[in-house]
């Protein structure tokens, strides 16, 4: 089953009255989702929290059943979440953030109940580029918090572990990796019964130094040692006897023998647990987790094996994983037991999220649509089918539109890793079911066909090149195209004329170009035209590429460090052209001949409504030098709206196409961490909204306003109502309602919050006046 998140934003223009009624959904298939950090809440039955791969925290209600968005990072390009916990008080969850080569990085608190972030503790050293590695608050206090990070120092790192007690006013550096013979810290911990007992598991080290137990009883100042020379990890207090801890040992290639300490004195003097751990790899304990609502029963999570104790540690059931098996269990990260069911336990694994009903004994594997969407996406699109090709796992999945069938074609198990860019798919424009395939290797690489959307292949193509950047058939001859390929140099473009009419005598031709520079896409028309954009230039040919006319009037603020990255022709006015830049949009009413910039900034694909005339769409992907965002037009690519990154909760993709209805637009989106995203936008423009619009299923008017507002929702009741300030600051909250009374707030822009009983989320902005 696809599970779906819902949120509904609308944006107001500023510049007038024009509103765009928008939806966000995650529409992926569920077979490869992939999250981690699978947290019971203790409170709410069968709700469980999670991190995406990204920068998203995700919930589910219905014990994993069905997933919502909960939380979105942003902190910039790259950012990830790792680490989720509950905090001590169960209100809330803190989470390492991770900003690679930043200075974001940060531990933070959301707070459940009002939904927003409230604690960040940026990291100490935050100007060295440092990043959390392991950090732990203390149970009766979020205020006292130990933090180990790491940083880089010329071509090596180095580590520093902090204490604070006062919630990051101050901070007291207690451990340095070079005044410790460059070991550094595995994990942290704090006695739970006092602030002041720290202790710090130590790995490898540099020197003929490495691991041991160090714990100071006065908050960092000084250490003892204990358990010298074994490299440990896992920290875990029993949660009925601070005095009650375990210790497990890490990743130490055969240096340390594989055990399980425990200590029933504060660590004083330590025993082992009566455990037969089989040899793999790693040998390495990962994870010790007590059921906090049963002591008694504890589990641990080693590279192939699960050790379970039902007594408290006495006696133990090892289950044994021999093979690193991609779809099962392999090197577990967290546990977490359902404190309404002792038997059932989540556990987040290296490659997928499992669950147990029976106390561990057995696992399943947990599904969602939150999963890393690689390599290319295309739509195939006329009067009676819908066909989306969207990649995962350097393979692809194709999606019959009409009947949100999935079917999964080449797709490499999560424990093959290749250093090729995996495979690029394009679907042909005029013949349905037609795929072009494309992957590379150091023996060649390979363009395949497909008439039945990937099921079957033939060869069209074997050609020393990386890669397959654009295809364009011709409208007339359908079995002839235009092929376009790309090396690590301008020099390595290739242009081919591909004749396939007859499978068993393909005819190529390498095409002469003007000039040596990437090709990201090829326009054919009815006519044979060719519409081609070089590097920073545009080419047209009417005798299937023999000549070529430069036709870059216009273009001329394009310069060497710029690009073209998408060409598209109006199919509802044959003279329009808009092409996709690093400089912005530009768009041509004469056929390709002469340009006109509408937007000046970066834009990487660009697309002309097949139903409606005027109405464009456009995406900006996530890179080096921006965030992911969509643009909209109405009129022709004359004035663009823009949906930020931060409306579109966050996500980073660098591929998108565009499906158009009269009144929308659905963008497909294959993000890094979500998966397959759906984001529709309302694309009418209306002055009075009222229910005769089919697609209005939430109004709220008038708007602006200065008194009341009346909310409406087609066939949906509501539930809360909540108005957030612009800066997120919860300003009113009411249940039930259907009126507000805003008539004390201060003017400005609000955002109005709808909560439906069916668990729905509706977003409109409110122009107080």
């Amino acid at each position: 089953m696809i599970k779906t998140t819902t949120l509904l934003v609308l944006i107001l223009s500023l510049l007038g009255t024009q509103k765009a009624l928008s939806q966000f959904e995650t529409t992926g298939s569920d077979d490869f989702g992939r999250i981690f950090d699978l947290t019971y809440d203790t409170t709410v039955p069968n709700k469980i929290y999670a991190v995406t791969l990204g920068n998203h925290i995700v919930v589910s209600e219905d014990n994993g059943t069905s997933w919502d968005l909960l939380y979105s990072l942003l902190v910039g390009q790259g950012a990830s979440i790792r680490d989720l916990r509950l905090t001590p008080d169960a209100t809330g969850l803190s989470f390492a953030a991770y900003a690679p080569g930043s200075t974001n990085s940060a531990i933070m608190i959301y707070d459940i109940q009002s939904e927003t972030i409230i604690k960040n503790f940026p990291l100490p050293n935050q100007s060295s580029f440092a990043y959390p590695t392991s950090y732990r608050f203390y149970e009766g206090s979020t205020d006292v918090l130990l933090l180990d990070t790491n940083f880089p120092q010329g071509v090596s790192t180095e580590g520093k572990t902090y204490y604070t007690a006062n919630g990051g006013d101050q901070w007291n550096e207690i451990y340095y990796t070079n005044n410790y013979d460059t070991v550094f810290i595995n994990d942290v911990a704090i006695n739970p019964a006092d602030p002041n007992t720290l202790y710090l598991s130590r790995g490898n080290g540099s020197t003929d130094v490495d691991g041991g137990l160090f714990i100071s009883n006065d908050a960092g100042q000084t250490w003892t040692e204990t358990l010298e020379g074994i490299i440990l990890d896992p920290i875990t207090f029993n949660p009925e006897d601070a005095q009650h801890f375990w210790v497990g040992t890490g990743i130490s290639f055969g240096a340390t023998e594989e055990n399980l300490y425990v200590s029933e004195d504060g660590g004083s003097t330590f025993s082992t647990a009566d455990i037969s751990w089989t040899e793999g790899i790693l040998n390495s304990i990962n994870v010790i987790t007590y059921n906090e609502a049963n002591p008694s029963q504890l589990i641990v999570l080693e590279e192939n094996e699960i050790a379970i104790s039902e007594d408290g540690g006495t006696t133990w059931q090892n289950i044994v994983y021999p093979d690193e098996n991609p779809e099962s269990y392999y090197y577990g990260l967290n546990a977490s037991y359902n404190p309404q069911n002792s038997e059932e336990i989540l556990i987040s694994a290296n490659y997928i999220p499992l669950v147990s009903s029976d106390g561990g004994v057995t696992l399943s594997w947990l599904k969602s649509p939150y999963f890393v969407s690689t390599g290319t996406m295309d739509l195939f699109r006329n009067e009676t089918e819908t066909h989306l090709y969207y990649g995962v796992q350097f393979g692809f999945v194709h999606r019959d539109v009409s009947t949100g069938v999935d079917t999964p074609y080449d797709i490499v198990p999560l424990n093959i890793f290749s250093n090729n860019p995996g495979q690029t798919q394009y679907a042909d424009k005029q013949t349905a079911g037609r795929v072009y395939t494309f992957t590379s290797s150091f023996l060649g690489s390979n363009l395949m066909l497909s008439n039945d959307h990937g099921a079957t292949k033939i060869q069209l193509e074997n050609i020393f090149t990386n890669f397959f950047t654009a295809v364009a058939s011709f409208p007339e001859s359908p079995d002839k195209i235009l092929t376009a390929f790309a090396g690590f140099q301008p020099s390595e473009t290739k242009l081919q004329h591909i004749d396939f009419s007859d499978v068993n005598n393909i005819v190529i031709t390498d095409l002469v170009l003007p000039e040596l520079d990437i090709i990201n896409a090829i326009s054919i028309d009815g006519s044979g035209k060719i519409v081609l954009p070089i590097g920073i230039s545009v080419y047209t040919s009417e005798d299937e590429g023999a000549t070529w006319t430069n036709s870059s009037t216009g273009l001329e603020v394009l310069t060497a460090n710029d690009l073209i990255f998408d060409i598209q022709r109006d199919p509802l006015n044959s003279s329009n052209y808009a092409l996709a830049s690093s400089k912005g949009i530009f768009i041509s009413e004469d056929g390709g001949e002469n340009w006109e910039r509408k937007t000046t900034s970066l834009v990487y694909t660009v697309a002309f409504s097949t139903e409606t005339e005027g109405a464009m769409a456009a995406a900006t992907y996530s890179s080096q030098f921006s965030e992911y965002a969509l643009h909209y037009s109405t009129d022709g690519g004359e004035n663009w709206d823009t949906l930020t990154n931060t409306e579109l909760l966050g996500i980073a993709a660098n591929n998108t196409e565009f499906y158009f209805d009269e009144t929308s637009v659905r963008a497909y989106i294959g993000s890094y961490d979500v998966g397959l995203v759906e984001y529709t936008i309302d694309l009418t423009t209306l002055n009075n909204e009222d229910f005769t619009n089919t697609e209005a299923s939430f109004i709220m008017y008038p708007n602006p306003a200065s008194d009341q507002v009346s909310i409406q929702l087609k066939n949906e009741s509501i539930h809360t109502v909540t108005l957030f300030s612009v800066t997120g600051e919860k300003v009113m909250e009411l249940r039930s309602i259907n009126t507000l009374n805003i008539s004390e707030l201060a003017q400005g822009i609000y955002v109005v919050r709808v909560t439906t009983d069916s668990n729905k989320t509706y977003f409109k902005k409110l122009l107080v006046h």
